[in-house]
């Protein structure tokens, strides 16, 4: 008895799905791999939304040292504030940019603070902390001191996003503030933070306050970076120093 080869022949139905099947097959495949990373990324942290918030602001807040900016608009528009800053614990830091359309540099050193006169170049020395504490410059020399919340009522993740190359994980949420200043002005507030999910960090933050009547009344954007960095701030080296 003979041997030969056997030939099949498929159905033209059959070549023909299987040709429109495959580009499906292949993007369900790419799919899936994506919900596999997305899952592998969540799995990076356990624990609910506000247990993740809660620890990342801890972290950024014990830190030693970082950079920051901070964005002010008014009426979600006009930008009145523009500085980058520098704090190195316990007690200094270093704010430079502009308020008001006006150039504006401080150096906080525990009790002292020293202003540089926009005009003249020089700097003044201001006994105490009265600058750093009012409310005018609250949130430029600590920025993180927004987050003083009397409780969070909501707070939910609404995905990933890469801040400065480092992929986040984006936290939205809407507390009730311990913030007498922006409780005078405003009636809700919607905080959104974008947290580094394995060094447990906030990379970025922005609040919205909306005005009575749910107008948009205030936009704060904050960016952080160079945690635990040897940054050195130190009194301005002027032999003229004028005390206040």
């Amino acid at each position: 008895m003979g041997t030969g080869v056997v030939y099949i022949m498929w159905p033209r139905w059959y070549i023909l799905n299987r040709r429109r099947l495959m580009p499906t097959a292949v993007i369900s495949v790419v799919l899936l791999l994506f919900l596999w990373g997305m899952a592998s990324f969540f799995r990076g942290f356990s624990g609910s939304e506000k247990e993740l918030f809660d620890k990342s602001l801890a972290n950024t807040m014990n830190c030693s040292s970082y950079r920051y900016n901070v964005e002010v608009k008014q009426g979600g528009k006009e930008t009145i504030t523009l500085v980058e800053g520098a704090r190195v614990k316990p007690n200094r830091v270093h704010l430079k940019g502009a308020m008001q359309k006006s150039q504006m540099e401080f150096i906080q050193i525990d009790d002292n603070t020293y202003m540089k006169d926009p005009w003249s170049d020089r700097w003044f020395t201001l006994k105490g902390n009265l600058v750093a504490q009012s409310e005018l410059f609250v949130t430029e020399f600590n920025p993180l001191g927004l987050f003083n919340f009397k409780d969070v009522p909501e707070i939910k993740k609404t995905g990933t996003e890469r801040v400065d190359g480092v992929k986040t994980v984006v936290i939205e949420m809407r507390p009730n503030v311990a913030n007498p200043f922006l409780e005078l002005k405003y009636t809700d507030f919607k905080f959104r933070v974008w947290v580094d999910p394995d060094e447990r960090l906030i990379r970025r933050a922005s609040m919205q306050a909306y005005m009575p009547g749910g107008s948009e009344g205030l936009v704060v954007d904050m960016r952080f970076w160079d945690f635990n960095e040897n940054i050195k701030i130190s009194p301005p080296q002027d032999k003229g120093l004028e005390k206040q």
